[in-house]
């Protein structure tokens, strides 16, 4: 179609006032049949969907861990998640950033650690939440998400788009562009209806639905946190989600072939891709929770305490609030001011505290440095192919 050139410059004689685009339009899928996948497709589908019962049977042998699980997987999916999109902050800060520590409102965090807490917050709720998918749900979960995004109009917070959209430099040379706008409603009532679908194995409707919201690509900005998102709903892998991003991540260009492929009509090629990513998300993810409990045991062995103290309970916490500020600890086990600074000097000599850098307005954060290394080291576990 010919649109007009936002970049035409008359008096430069390459430039022209109009240029031809390509919008890509998604088929309505709600009542499609899947199609048959190929023999190899199929098997690293299986193989992907045992990757997240082996994460699901390991979580439960391990005792203690469970009920921080979603926590500290979601933590570290967001952050793979936000990184896809270029978006990175510390862990040490993002740890300060979600514990909320900033009483003062002094300003403690920097956009992007700001952008990336948000992502963490709104996809544990999305994950925890049984609420049907709507409209609405992709709605609260964009509004939650860019709150603190300055560069996003009001009026693309929560909303569909009203303009177009593409992925590039630029309109005349992006390398995608989504359908018309006015088309937006309608392929997401469709997409919602699809999600409803129980006829599908879990990996291949997560699959369709995650490359079907990329292509409709409802949203000014935000559409591959809400699709990824979309992901976590569908494979419902209770108590422990799988890391996904983790996988995409390590394959950010075959993340993008897949999708190219799946609007080309290649259902097989990006389904491999998606269960690829389960597959190394759910082993990584199994490091991950042997870590935490291996970490929950040696900070038992350091810092004798009795079960079911203040010591104790502070312990456990640190599993998913890995920041911590005198204030806070007295006010939540109801300690005297004394009492909470000894325990906390307490677990800093057992080096289970460190003073951060970090401060939280006037407040000096401490923060369980290994737990945070956990988190970082399962963004390590999976080899990284940037985009050239």
């Amino acid at each position: 179609m010919t649109v007009d050139n936002e970049l035409y410059r008359p008096w430069i004689e390459a430039s022209t006032p109009q240029i031809v685009v390509s919008q890509t339009v998604p088929p309505l899928i709600a009542d499609l049949p899947v199609p048959a996948l190929g023999s190899s497709v199929s098997y690293m589908v299986g193989e992907a969907w045992e990757a997240v019962a082996r994460l699901r049977r390991h979580a439960t042998y391990v005792p203690g861990v469970l009920g921080h699980l979603s926590a500290v997987l979601i933590r570290a999916d967001a952050v793979a998640s936000s990184q896809i999109e270029q978006i990175t902050t510390s862990s040490e800060a993002l740890a300060i950033a979600l514990a909320d520590l900033d009483e003062e409102g002094s300003g403690l965090y920097p956009d992007d650690t700001a952008l990336v807490a948000a992502n963490v917050t709104t996809a544990l709720y999305a994950y925890r939440n049984l609420e049907p998918v709507t409209a609405d749900w992709f709605h609260r979960r964009h509004s939650s998400l860019l709150a603190d995004d300055r560069e996003l109009l009001p009026r693309h917070l929560g909303a569909w788009r009203d303009c177009a959209v593409w992925v590039g430099e630029n309109r005349q040379v992006a390398a995608f562009e989504g359908p018309s706008e006015t088309q937006v409603p309608m392929l997401m009532d469709d997409l919602i209806h699809f999600v409803a679908r129980r006829d599908v194995h879990p990996v291949v409707h997560a699959a369709i639905a995650h490359a079907q919201f990329e292509t409709i690509h409802p949203y000014v900005d935000g559409n591959g946190r809400i699709g990824r998102l979309l992901t976590h709903k569908l494979l419902d892998a209770g108590e422990t989600p799988v890391p996904v991003a983790h996988g995409l991540l390590h394959n950010p260009t075959g993340y993008v072939a897949g999708l190219t492929a799946y609007r080309d009509g290649s259902l097989d090629a990006w389904v491999s891709t998606l269960a690829a990513a389960v597959t190394d998300g759910a082993a990584a993810a199994v490091q991950l929770v042997d870590r935490v409990q291996e970490l929950r045991q040696d900070y038992g062995a350091r810092v004798r305490t009795r079960a079911g103290s203040s010591v104790q309970q502070l312990l456990d916490s640190l599993v998913h609030t890995p920041a911590v500020t005198a204030a806070q600890i007295q006010v939540d086990y109801l300690l005297t001011r004394g009492r909470a600074s000894q325990i906390l000097h307490q677990l800093a000599e057992a080096n289970i505290l460190r003073l951060s850098a970090h401060r939280a307005g006037r407040a000096q954060v401490w923060v369980a440095h290994e737990v945070i290394e956990a988190v970082d080291t399962i963004n390590a576990t999976i080899p990284r192919r940037h985009l050239q």
